[in-house]
């Protein structure tokens, strides 16, 4: 629940500051977007944020399992079936959800997606197909979101904004895999695992320190490619499609550190260009 609001906050700068600090490359990407298609995204960005936050098991998971994740999730589907739920919370991202929910802007049905995503990851997955799935109903259905927002109508045009974004989450997850197996995620299919000698029940300490995982990161670099759009759809649809222009540069390349800084200048320029390209 929120804590006592001073004079100048505001749900649209408290779901920007989540955005920017949690997911400072998609936060980028929507700043060339229009100012009210803006602030919307940066309510789906947070909310990502927070679905984000029960993948992240407690110590106790080897007793609870991810019961704590699915009461979370279980939370936010709540609040998408009956906005009401996070205006009573007086949750900020909540209520940034129940205002574009009750204007129309965004679909019940893409929201409930984004949790399936989470949930399906959550209770691992088993193969690959499962985790194509879930990265085009994760990533790709944010990106999704964007284009509908931008009034994208075009179902192929809609698709490989899907695909954009689900190479991004793939990019993403290469560049930022040893934090995400550090924090207690486990994003990576059981048959992964199985095919690089691994049990299915390893940890993400155990796969860091495991000369293995450099085969798992070529596969996923290999899928990461296979989603990328036909670059002729992403120009019609630079705006909606601005994540994929980090996904090209990260998934060419291994995971950084938890010390490495923020995006290097070429990574920002490339994003710049395009991005001023689309307006």
């Amino acid at each position: 629940m929120s804590a006592q609001k001073d004079p100048t906050h505001s749900v649209e700068k408290s779901c920007g500051s989540i955005a920017q600090l949690c997911d400072p490359d998609r936060f980028f990407c929507a700043m060339f977007l229009p100012p009210a298609t803006r602030e919307a995204v940066f309510a789906i960005i947070a909310l990502n944020c927070e679905l984000s936050k029960a993948l992240v098991l407690p110590v106790s998971a080897s007793v609870t399992g991810p019961m704590a994740g699915l009461i979370r999730l279980q939370w936010w589907r709540d609040v998408v079936e009956n906005p009401n739920v996070g205006r009573q919370a007086r949750h900020d991202v909540a209520i940034a959800l129940a205002d574009l929910l009750e204007s129309g802007r965004i679909a019940p049905s893409s929201l409930l997606t984004l949790i399936d995503a989470r949930e399906a990851e959550l209770c691992r997955l088993p193969d690959w197909t499962a985790w194509r799935k879930a990265m085009r109903d994760g990533a790709g259905e944010m990106q999704r979101i964007v284009g509908h927002l931008l009034g994208i109508q075009d179902k192929t045009l809609l698709d490989a904004v899907s695909q954009a974004g689900a190479a991004f989450g793939v990019g993403s997850l290469i560049r930022h895999l040893p934090q995400v197996l550090l924090s207690g995620r486990m994003p990576l299919p059981e048959e992964a695992l199985q095919d690089a000698g691994l049990p299915h029940d390893s940890d993400g300490v155990a796969l860091l320190n495991d000369d293995r995982l450099g085969a798992l990161l070529k596969r996923l670099s290999i899928e990461g490619e296979a989603f990328l759009p036909d670059r002729s759809l992403i120009r019609r649809a630079r705006l909606a499609t601005l994540p994929v222009v980090l996904a090209m540069r990260d998934l060419k390349r291994g995971p950084v550190g938890p010390d490495t800084p923020g995006r290097g200048s070429g990574d920002r320029l490339a994003v710049m260009i395009s991005g001023l390209r689309g307006r």
